[in-house]
């Protein structure tokens, strides 16, 4: 008798596989152990902006993203996204 393996049609990206997997409170308990001087809030906040810029970086690798805006998100130019100065539309 023979097992029947389905495979995924579609290969799980590695950015989908490390936002899955990274657990920001296990950063956070690293960042409290290495620097206990700062507060749980505060490592708390690094570790979100770590995992979630490192998840950024990893899409960006994989999409087909314009150069001026890999530049804008790597220059940490995140305003620009939603600044409505630029805004075209008729209010």
């Amino acid at each position: 008798m023979s097992k029947v393996i389905k495979f995924p049609k579609e290969k799980i990206e590695y950015s989908d596989q490390y936002y899955r997997k990274v657990d920001p409170k296990a950063v956070t308990h690293h960042i409290i152990m290495m620097h206990p001087q700062l507060s749980p809030k505060v490592a708390h906040a690094i570790a979100l902006a770590l995992v979630y810029t490192t998840y950024v970086e990893l899409v960006l690798d994989e999409e087909e993203i314009p150069q001026e805006i890999v530049d804008k998100v790597r220059n940490n130019n995140f305003k620009s996204f939603i600044d409505k100065t630029t805004d075209k539309r008729v209010n």
